[in-house]
């Protein structure tokens, strides 16, 4: 069972759904918008740190092996703020102007949303998912890649995998609301303890501090 409007206000005010901040007139019948966050929380990868990183161990220049890299190690290593466009070069597909993220036809960033959202960790009651919306996603904008659950238990900033499959440079600002949630009911709390995920409580595209050495 998906939660309407009103649903969604009462689940809120009683805590057992966390959206902080909630927006105030983005509720739609059935889905909250999400925002993004300052332009600090934008990420791209920084091919060239990565190339030498790579060289040095033997491993072809862009290269990364996904299954066995520890995510937060490895993107505080190797994910940065885009450059100024004054500093981008010819061939960057993300740059910053000012205060807006300029996102070019194939860019790839990752951004975290401006609220936190999930479920309480002791008996949630309900499952979120992300999607995009509609609207932006006619322009060639991809939100959040993969991965849209949510799973109940789970809480924190969420970090949206974006790219850019249209013909045309989007600009994006902190504040802009790109993603929405929908959130349903479970049948009960799962038996499972939460905290094994390794990104529950995360305050950044980093996911949480990690505890093991680079990669």
């Amino acid at each position: 069972m998906y939660l309407s409007d009103v649903d969604l206000r009462q689940a809120v005010q009683c805590g057992d759904l966390i959206v902080d901040p909630l927006p105030d007139k983005e509720i739609g019948a059935t889905s909250i918008d999400l925002h993004l966050d300052s332009i600090e929380q934008a990420k791209i990868w920084d091919f060239n740190a990565l190339a030498a990183h790579n060289k040095k161990w033997g491993y072809q220049s862009k290269e990364l092996n996904i299954a066995r890299m520890t995510y937060g190690v490895i993107s505080r290593q190797f994910m940065v703020l885009p450059p100024r466009e004054a500093d981008a070069e010819e061939d960057d597909l993300v740059f910053r102007r000012e205060n807006a993220i300029i996102l070019r036809p194939r860019g790839f960033v990752v951004w975290q949303t401006e609220e936190k959202v999930g479920t309480p960790e002791e008996n949630p009651k309900y499952i979120c998912f992300i999607d995009g919306k509609s609207t932006r996603a006619r322009t060639g904008l991809v939100v959040h890649l993969t991965a849209p659950t949510i799973h109940a238990g789970w809480s924190g900033n969420v970090t949206l995998e974006m790219t850019n499959c249209g013909p045309l440079d989007l600009v994006l600002h902190a504040g802009d609301a790109v993603a929405q949630l929908t959130v349903a009911q479970i049948t009960q709390p799962p038996a499972r303890d939460v905290k094994l995920s390794a990104t529950h409580g995360q305050t950044s595209v980093h996911g949480i501090d990690p505890d093991t050495s680079s990669a």
